[in-house]
């Protein structure tokens, strides 16, 4: 990519703070976040440096997405509620709001502003419970079994039409189970969770579902590699990627790669009992990443590697 003036939403999350860093190495970037699962922290080295802003605001807000909007050369769209479990008693329009409504948001101000170029964050929740597996970007129809992933779904329509209409561009990718060293909330993801619940209880984990789900971990790192990497060398209109490893982990080989990491010994293992860990879980999938393969890019690091990788960084700060 040549030097661009960048957007970036939720650009102090997880993975968002880690592609402003690479970013920032050769564009101009500024960061629109509510901070309300970004932080400060994750984008602090970048704020007295003249090529970095950071606007803290909301993308349901569209006043705001105007006012950054202006003069930008692409947008990197990875705001979105950032937990895909669904719980009884919760809001069922959290995803409608803050991933499909957001992202129109983001394409309206996108095409008021006649900024042609988007990267989005999707899932691979969008295939639901695919009867193909390794799982290929064309599969179909999608039957997405969470609101989440029929959020997911909603955007990619909304991206491509806004493509077609009014002669824009996009990368959709297709993440697996990302992992790092900031996802360190309880419950933001399997490995974090398992820490905090030994930390609290070094004698017991409880583990959600039977423990024998198995999905792929890919560590941030790879996944902002895969990202650049596929804008750089792929050039449709609507360019759509899973990124993942190529192969998967179970629940509890995670859990036995946490204990050893925490390095605790005769830990009880308690399961929920069900196969899934909660409503619209998808307890199996493993992507075909063939296609990104195909222009000449790999992951670095397996599953496995991933989650040991993201654990000592967890345990590390």
């Amino acid at each position: 990519m040549q030097k661009e003036n960048i957007l970036v939403t939720g650009g102090a999350g997880c993975i968002g703070s880690e592609l402003v860093k690479e970013l920032m190495k050769n564009h101009k970037v500024t960061v629109l976040d509510n901070l309300s699962s970004g932080k400060n922290e994750h984008i602090q080295e970048f704020t007295t440096n003249d090529n970095f802003q950071l606007v803290e605001g909301d993308i349901l807000d569209k006043d705001v997405l105007d006012r950054v909007m202006k003069n930008k050369d692409m947008v990197f769209h990875l705001a979105a509620n950032p937990d895909i479990k669904f719980m009884p008693g919760e809001r069922t329009d959290k995803d409608l709001q803050q991933n499909t409504i957001a992202t129109y948001n983001v394409l309206d101000a996108m095409q008021k502003n006649n900024v042609k170029k988007i990267a989005f964050s999707s899932s691979s929740v969008v295939y639901g419970k695919a009867s193909k597996m390794p799982t290929p970007e064309d599969y179909g129809p999608l039957k997405p079994t969470s609101l989440y992933g029929a959020s997911k779904v909603a955007c990619e329509g909304l991206i491509s039409a806004y493509c077609h209409m009014f002669d824009m561009q996009a990368w959709i990718f297709r993440f697996a189970n990302i992992v790092g060293d900031k996802s360190r909330k309880k419950g933001r993801t399997v490995i974090s969770d398992f820490i905090f619940k030994l930390k609290e209880n070094p004698k017991e984990l409880k583990i959600l579902g039977d423990g024998k789900q198995s999905k792929s971990y890919m560590l941030v790192d790879d996944c902002v590699t895969g990202m650049l990497f596929a804008i750089e060398h792929a050039n449709d209109k609507v360019n759509i990627f899973n990124l993942s490893t190529t192969d998967s982990i179970t629940v509890d080989k995670i859990a036995e790669i946490v204990i050893k990491e925490m390095q605790l010994k005769d830990v009880k293992l308690k399961y929920t009992g069900s196969a899934g860990g909660w409503p619209g879980d998808i307890t199996n999938f493993l992507l075909d990443v063939s296609k990104l393969k195909k222009l000449g890019w790999a992951t670095k690091y397996s599953s496995e590697e991933a989650v040991r990788m993201a654990a000592k960084r967890m345990l590390e700060k």
